[in-house]
């Protein structure tokens, strides 16, 4: 469980990353600030992608999953 919430925190941060990349690249230490958060996001002791899982990720699909179900 811990591995796929990681893959899916990560995939949506490369696909927010990947369109948003040439706006902030030019950003003081935009690859240093990029590799700690994904260290971040992987280490067991910080369980930064549960942590965001749960508080962004998680509640935004559900709210998604009731408008989608309440248009069938």
């Amino acid at each position: 469980v811990r591995w796929m919430i990681y893959l899916i925190v990560f995939s949506l941060f490369m696909v927010v990353e990947t369109f948003t990349d040439l706006l902030i690249s030019w950003f003081p230490f935009y690859y240093e600030i990029k590799m700690a958060f994904v260290i971040w996001l992987l280490s067991p002791y910080t369980r930064g992608a549960c942590l965001l899982y749960r508080k962004v990720v998680h509640p935004t699909l559900s709210r998604r999953e009731k408008v989608t179900a309440a248009w069938l």
